[in-house]
């Protein structure tokens, strides 16, 4: 063999040899699929909470840089400041100049489309939540909050068909596959400051706006190395935390 082709030869061992031996998180594949920058053009199937919990950030930051108010609709097209810009923050520390009243008009008897309804508001909490874990099986990879092997949650391996459960009381604000790398995804508003999202399932039992209890079901794992693994995160203030932090000890 001339010289060359080892040469070929040795940088292909390599590469293959460097691909097998560590593959890719399923976490960090859906990762860089993360709203990022300082705009984001809402796409078909975003929900406001959806677009906060990729940018990494707290739903109500989220509508308060765009002036977005109940009941916190978004429409496909719309580009939403993910970031403060320094314009934004004179804007808003700048006094408001004085108006003046205005004027009467007279009423008219034109009928007015009516206000889409807010989303549902979880129903009002009694003491701190109590956690549960979502499903049954075994803890695959931990947190890992940086480093090589990032880990914005848990990866629990279950039984293919295991329902999929709401660890907490809540309201599902965003249930579909429009996020690269999650498959089937629910996120569930707990309250005002807690957010839970449940990836890679098979099948959604649940719709947006559906009010849940805890251990309502929320999906069912599919089959296969991927499917079958549920991908659980906590965000509090719109930042991933340890879900084992505040799970009952013991495990899934």
């Amino acid at each position: 063999m001339t010289a060359p082709r080892v040469l070929a030869a040795l940088v292909l061992v390599a590469l293959l040899s460097g691909c097998a031996s560590s593959p890719a998180p399923v976490a960090d594949r859906g990762d860089r699929a993360a709203a990022s920058g300082s705009r984001y053009t809402v796409q078909k199937g975003d929900t406001l909470y959806s677009i906060a919990w990729r940018a990494g950030l707290n739903w109500k930051t989220l509508a308060s840089l765009n002036g977005i108010g109940p009941p916190y609709r978004i429409q496909r097209g719309q580009v939403l400041q993910l970031r403060a810009t320094p314009s934004r923050v004179r804007t808003a520390s700048a006094p408001a100049p004085a108006r003046s009243a205005p004027k009467p008009t007279p009423s008219r008897s034109k009928a007015r489309s009516p206000k889409p309804s807010p989303m549902p508001t979880p129903p009002p909490l009694k003491g701190p939540l109590r956690w549960a874990w979502p499903v049954s099986g075994t803890l695959e990879r931990p947190f890992a909050g940086s480093g090589a092997a990032l880990n914005k949650g848990l990866d629990i391996q279950g039984t293919p068909g295991s329902v999929v459960r709401a660890a907490a009381p809540g309201v599902v604000v965003y249930a579909g596959a429009g996020l690269r790398g999650f498959a089937a995804l629910i996120i569930v508003k707990h309250d005002d400051t807690w957010l839970s999202a449940y990836a890679h399932n098979a099948e959604s039992l649940v719709k947006e706006g559906a009010p849940v209890a805890a251990g309502a079901s929320l999906a069912r794992l599919g089959r296969g190395a991927q499917g079958q693994r549920l991908h659980f995160e906590l965000r509090r203030d719109g930042k991933p935390i340890d879900p084992q932090t505040v799970l009952p000890k013991g495990g899934p």
